[in-house]
């Protein structure tokens, strides 16, 4: 028995080995690896601080009739969620402010585009990048005008729901399901992902996500992907042997969906990684399987068919296993 297990062990070990000198150099470069890793790192951290400060605000019982949205953004060294009120044009704020700013009726009128509608009423800050309740600070500040970097994420934020609800064709809708617009500032360009959340536990919703990118000098959107082509369910439990010494899940990705794991798919799984009975998961698509692994955060990325021949070879030795503890 000792035999078979080391001879499978150091199957994997070669043919592992052989990837990485080879197949794993060629075909995926550590820049494309990187770049989905720690988008992804970032991406959850974002959301994760949208979570966090949510919760603090209902827990804090500030106002919640007010606010018209909330996001997270990244300040040097801290991370920062906003949320902001929209003043109501028709209200008498609104007229006794644009009053105050013309000076009189008539230029109130000519000048009304010049109000600033959003306002942020509060900020909730983390710093180091650590989000936690323990490692928070809540502003106590009047209501302010948003900075220009933060006017840039709301409004590419407005504009990301507003293509979705345009274009009902390419976002589609599943039930119990809400999408949610994650803006990130990317120099040239504003990237929004676009995320599936459920409020059923015991669940994990991976797909159902989209890349929006728009192009800052000319103030449009250049690409829009749809990431999986559909959602899938996951459930948190592990169907698996209680005694395996890994215990995975796995999806696939569809044709013309990425074919690497998405910055979606790793935020995803470490956002519900409290939930999870499992502690890897693999990302398969025609060309390349990802394995990420949720407790240390690794991420290896390999050839699907080589990744196929060695399932083929550890089903072999299962087998012969069998037929040995049988005797």
């Amino acid at each position: 028995m000792k035999k078979i297990l080391f001879s499978f062990f150091a199957t994997l070990c070669i043919f592992f080995g052989a990837l990485g000198s080879n197949c794993y150099a060629q075909k995926v470069s550590p820049k494309d690896k990187d770049k989905v890793f720690l988008e992804g790192l970032a991406l959850y951290t974002l959301i994760l601080a949208n979570w966090t400060s949510n919760d603090l605000y209902y827990e804090n019982e500030f106002n919640t009739d007010i606010v018209s949205g909330y996001l997270s953004y990244r300040d040097k060294d801290t991370l920062k969620t906003i949320f902001w009120r929209e003043i109501d044009t028709t209200s008498v704020e609104y007229k006794t402010k644009t009053f105050k700013k013309a000076g009189d009726t008539v230029a109130a009128e000519q000048s009304s585009k010049a109000i600033e509608l959003r306002w942020v009423v509060k900020t909730i800050r983390y710093n180091n990048m650590n989000v936690s309740k323990k490692n928070v600070s809540i502003a106590e500040e009047e209501e302010r005008i948003p900075t220009p970097a933060e006017k840039l994420l709301m409004d590419y934020r407005q504009k990301a729901y507003k293509e979705m609800n345009k274009d009902t064709a390419f976002f589609k809708h599943y039930a119990g399901v809400k999408m949610r617009a994650i803006p990130i500032d990317a120099g040239k360009q504003v990237k929004v992902y676009i995320y599936s959340s459920i409020l059923q536990d015991g669940v994990v919703p991976i797909g159902g996500d989209y890349l929006l990118t728009y192009d800052k000098k000319i103030d449009q959107l250049v690409s829009k992907e749809d990431l999986h082509k559909e959602c899938i369910f996951i459930s948190a439990e592990y169907r698996g042997k209680a005694n395996d010494a890994s215990k995975s899940t796995f999806h696939k990705h569809k044709t013309g969906a990425a074919q690497l794991i998405t910055p979606t798919d790793i935020a995803t799984l470490l956002l519900y990684k409290g939930q999870l009975k499992w502690d890897e998961h693999q990302v398969i698509s025609d060309k390349y399987t990802c394995i990420f692994s949720i407790v240390d955060r690794k991420l290896d990325i390999m050839l699907t068919k080589d990744f196929e021949e060695i399932q083929k070879k550890k089903s072999a030795q299962d087998d012969e296993r069998k037929k040995y503890d049988m005797h």
